[in-house]
């Protein structure tokens, strides 16, 4: 099984945590400036301007990367699972996440119909397409459980 206790995949956590605090005295900001000044004050035209400087601190393909890692654990499988859609844009940052979480190779199960620029980009970024896989998963339906069998395809970073 996948080891739970990644140390980047837990900075990255730590990161987002870090964030939703600050968005969150932020707003917490805003309901006191327009209780205390109003909707047309200079306050609140600042407080916008605080508001568009804050920007999520972590890249889409990296919040993938993870999201991949964290249903893995859940479903206690032996290997990363990689079934979402990745844009363009986010196949280097997810790959660079995996690599910098320490993780050797992942499964490609996504059955979308871009798969074939994921596969691309996925060789783009350095990966190696190992071959052709199947995984079982055990999957809850309706409060019985019933094992899947899942294509995909082995990546190695």
């Amino acid at each position: 099984m996948l080891n739970r206790n990644n140390t980047h995949f837990e900075e990255l956590k730590k990161i987002d945590s870090e964030y939703e605090k600050r968005k969150h005295a932020l707003e917490e900001k805003k309901k006191e400036i327009l209780d205390t000044y109003g909707w047309d004050s200079d306050e609140f035209k600042a407080w916008k301007e605080d508001k568009e400087k804050l920007t999520y601190p972590i890249e889409a393909g990296a919040c993938k990367a993870y999201r991949a890692w964290m249903y893995t654990i859940e479903r206690e499988e032996d290997e990363v699972e990689m079934d979402d859609f990745l844009w363009e844009k986010e196949i280097d940052d997810f790959v660079d996440t995996l690599r910098k979480a320490g993780i050797a190779s992942f499964i490609f199960t996504n059955q979308s119909t871009a798969v074939m620029e994921n596969i691309h980009g996925f060789t783009a970024a350095g990966c190696t397409m190992e071959g052709l896989c199947k995984i079982e998963r055990i999957e809850k339906c309706f409060g019985k459980d019933r094992t899947e069998e899942i294509l995909g395809i082995r990546f190695s970073l």
